[in-house]
């Protein structure tokens, strides 16, 4: 997508969004289409103001802070789509298929049977955030998922409500080595009577140099999800379709690698925290658009290039800060941005999203080989190295871990990073994320936030950085 102004680059809210988007010329909003293969579907438009988010119900947009490139909205325009994108997809006579659990290690084999999408119920966490509503928390209560889980639990609401996405042709949950919670959340969705295939995550040993073992029971495993995909579509496997669709999703995965690289090596903040989130976890279901996500990403990636190289990019940011967990609630990224903070790292339990899938051999070997890189399967200080390695790329002033009350893997993980960092002499701010509605506590983490920056700022002007 090409610029239609010349715009400097800041960070724009909600108001400003809608200003900007009567400036678009008519036909790059009706260029701006998903689900390109279907002719003439007037549906798939995707760039639109605001205020149409809005209605679907995403009221925190109004206090979030957007950037204000074509590419930014375009991005936030295909993200905050995906739900109706999903049942769209189901209107056209494709497959959905519901993944959880496995945070994007399996969807290069779901994209490769044709006519097939699939979503993350998972990722449905942020949604009482973004509708500043309980209503899929208070669901998931009723089924005895309270406080004491972390916030997957909206998934189980999700299911319950069966009015958050279409009933999935196949639900594949992920349990072993993987989020507990999620797997407390897939007993209770089992219960409402939705068939479910388990997918097995065996503990990765990472003081053992040798994970064959591993490797051949992962492999196991992905035959027969591939059985179950056959089953559902009607289509039998094929290995060059396979490996067409990971061309696609190594550049997926290439270009969020190199936005990354130029949102550490530029001078100046080139794009918000939130876009870079939203790119990041595209390497999970792609939106439930493969082909598009890649244009969308693309897109951003240019914009970011274009910026690091002319050393463009926000003032006043000037704090370089790991980000250590996604945060459930956007609004705490912009509270970051706004006191000063810029993201130039990040380790957001989805490594099994980075590595680029081998171009040759057993399909099913090169899937267990990319998944056996998976945050959560293995130990603490595989992650706590992949933190490490970050601060170390991007040269970190400062770390922020937003940890998940009721979360299992996130109490005893957050001791361990925190004294890793410290010794790496890098400060560091953690704190649990709070639900909806708890105004008090928010104010509290703000309140530290606050603290935690200007600790840092004096830091930096001792150090005469």
């Amino acid at each position: 997508m090409k610029a239609w102004t010349d715009i400097i680059p800041r960070q724009i809210d909600f108001r400003e969004w809608h200003k900007l988007f009567m400036s678009i010329p008519d036909d790059l909003i009706d260029e701006t289409r998903y689900y390109r293969h279907i002719p003439d579907a007037e549906w798939s438009r995707y760039l639109f103001p605001p205020s149409t988010y809005l209605v679907y119900g995403n009221r925190l947009l109004r206090k979030l802070k957007f950037d204000n490139s074509p590419a930014a909205l375009r991005l936030w325009g295909f993200v905050l789509s995906e739900g109706e994108r999903i049942y769209r997809a189901r209107q056209a006579g494709m497959k959905v298929v519901a993944v959880m659990g496995d945070l994007g290690a399996l969807t290069p084999l779901i994209y490769s049977f044709p006519d097939t999408v699939a979503f993350y119920p998972d990722c449905l966490w942020w949604t009482p955030f973004m509708m500043e509503s309980k209503v899929l928390f208070d669901e998931a209560a009723e089924f005895g998922i309270g406080e004491d889980c972390c916030f997957v639990r909206a998934a189980l609401g999700g299911f319950s409500k069966r009015a958050y996405f279409p009933n999935p042709d196949l639900n594949i949950a992920t349990v072993g080595a993987t989020c507990d919670d999620m797997a407390a959340v897939l007993s209770e969705v089992g219960y409402l009577g939705y068939d479910i295939h388990y997918f097995e995550l065996p503990h990765r040993d990472d003081n053992r140099p040798d994970h064959e073992e591993l490797k051949q029971f992962l492999i196991g495993q992905y035959r027969q999800v591939c059985t179950e995909l056959e089953s559902v579509t009607g289509v039998e496997f094929d290995k060059d379709r396979f490996f067409s669709t990971v061309d696609k999703v190594n550049r997926l995965r290439l270009y969020i690698a190199e936005i990354k690289q130029y949102m550490r090596e530029s001078e100046r903040n080139p794009m918000g925290g939130l876009e870079l989130l939203n790119a990041e976890f595209a390497a999970l279901s792609y939106y439930g658009d493969l082909d598009e996500c890649i244009s969308v990403l693309d897109d951003l990636r240019r914009t970011v290039k274009s910026r690091a190289e002319e050393g463009s990019g926000y003032n006043g940011q000037l704090l370089r800060l790991i980000w250590v967990t996604p945060p459930a609630d956007p609004l705490l990224m912009n509270y970051i941005e706004e006191l000063g903070g810029r993201i130039v790292g990040s380790e957001y339990v989805i490594n099994q999203t980075t590595p680029l899938i081998g171009g040759e051999g057993d399909p099913f070997e090169l899937l267990a080989e990319a998944h056996l890189n998976g945050s959560l399967m293995g130990s603490t200080q595989f992650r706590t190295e992949l933190i490490l390695k970050q601060v170390e790329q991007s040269g970190a002033e400062g770390a922020v871990i937003s940890g998940i009350f009721g979360s299992t893997h996130c109490p005893y993980e957050t001791v361990p990073i925190i004294e890793a960092l410290r010794k790496r002499d890098v400060p560091t701010l953690a704190f649990d994320v709070v639900a909806p509605g708890k105004i008090r506590l928010q104010s509290q983490v703000y309140n530290r936030m606050e603290a935690f920056m200007e600790t840092l700022m004096a830091r930096r002007s001792r150090c005469g950085r």
